[in-house]
């Protein structure tokens, strides 16, 4: 892949926004312990932290479409770049209420840069989509699992407040890449794509079937992400291991998923239609969800982590990859990343309440994991439907 220097600086903004797109809340999940200690919150309180993020990703979302076409790529992520500094620093460093509304500016920063980049991949890469996109997921899952593995570590060191507040710097970093993009910010009006979309005005991309579909397949995958992340922990400390054992294995579960991030948006972007990938890396999902339930031994959890992982990976990946093979321009792509990811991520907050509120009830975790495997069985409903070789012309 040969790039000339400006697509190289917009190459190195998508990486480096990338970095910025988990680490801030993945970061937060090892410390809420410690931030519900020093405002006194209850169980529910503490919950909304890690759920408020996801809240912001689902409200936000359908406008960033519209903020793309008014503003350009250029501004309106460097926009959201903003918002993440200044959401991080809030949350740290004021009182309860500075928690919550830091918390929310990060949630809809990051909701921009979830929205834009997949379309600024579709409309700059137009011939590397894939290879774009695997770069763009794996970078982002990287600094998803470094958030979670490096907030104790820089707790025991800093305090929380810091702990967290310290991505802050590459924030500021990646807003400094992103600069030569400003000059650029208006390059969708002087695209084809607005001619083509003009011959569509009409058309609602919420009226497409095929945009559902892919909405649904978002949301599934992003739901069991979201519980899996949320409950790991728990669930291995009620099978009997212990917190150490525990916290490892949400580590693996978000490590093992790179090679899959990796390797599955660019041969999904080589063959006509991705039915059979979605098919046989749900499948993974589904048997390392299967062992999962019946796991007893440290090696057999180990086992469930690598499926888990790998199909957790792969399902992200297709997802994302939907938004750019589903679409026929950059400016269809923005609309589509819109609706899949706010549906998407409104499902993925319920997640974990729900399946935590099920647990409650039941006493156990068989019921809520077994609930689990049943979406994953209807994620590979959806990805049979989603991966179907079209475009949507609404």
């Amino acid at each position: 892949m040969k790039l000339n220097s400006h697509l190289f600086l917009v190459f190195l903004g998508i990486v480096f926004v990338s970095f910025n797109l988990r680490a801030p809340i993945t970061s937060v999940g090892p410390v809420i312990d410690l931030i519900q200690i020093k405002y006194d919150l209850n169980s529910s309180m503490a919950g909304f932290i890690t759920t408020l993020p996801l809240l912001a990703f689902a409200i936000i979302s359908p406008f960033v479409a519209k903020l793309n076409h008014k503003f350009g790529h250029g501004l309106t992520m460097f926009f959201g770049l903003l918002l993440i500094i200044l959401g991080e620093l809030i949350r740290s460093y004021t009182d309860i209420y500075g928690l919550f509304i830091g918390t929310a500016f990060i949630g809809i920063g990051i909701a921009i840069g979830n929205v834009l980049i997949p379309s600024v991949i579709k409309h700059k890469f137009k011939k590397n989509v894939g290879n774009v996109l695997s770069i763009y997921i794996t970078s982002m899952c990287i600094f998803a699992a470094l958030g979670s593995g490096l907030s104790i570590p820089m707790t025991e060191i800093w305090g929380w407040n810091t702990s967290l507040a310290i991505w802050t710097i590459l924030t500021v970093f990646t807003l400094l890449i992103w600069l030569p993009q400003l000059k650029k910010s208006g390059e969708y009006n002087n695209s084809d794509d607005l001619k083509i979309e003009e011959k569509m005005k009409s058309k609602s991309i919420w009226k497409s079937p095929l945009a559902w579909w892919v909405t649904l397949y978002m949301g599934t995958q992003s739901l069991l992400f979201y519980t899996l992340i949320a409950w790991i922990p728990s669930i291995l400390l009620y099978k009997d291991f212990d917190a150490h054992f525990a916290g490892m294995m949400l580590l693996l579960f978000q490590l093992i998923s790179l090679p899959a991030t990796l390797l599955v948006p660019a041969i999904a972007d080589k063959i006509r239609h991705q039915k059979l990938i979605a098919t046989i890396i749900t499948l993974i999902y589904l048997v390392g969800m299967v062992i999962f339930l019946f796991a007893i031994s440290k090696s057999s959890v180990i086992i469930s982590m690598i499926f888990l992982g790998l199909g957790m990976g792969g399902t992200i990946s297709l997802a994302i990859g939907f938004i750019s093979l589903r679409t026929p321009h950059a400016k269809k792509a923005a609309e589509l990343s819109g609706m899949s990811q706010s549906a998407g991520y409104l499902l993925a907050a319920v997640g974990p309440i729900l399946i935590g509120f099920i647990y409650d009830l039941s006493k156990s975790w068989t019921i809520p994991i077994l609930m689990l495997i049943l979406l994953i069985i209807l994620l590979i409903f959806f990805g049979l439907k989603a991966g179907r070789d079209e475009v949507t012309h609404h």
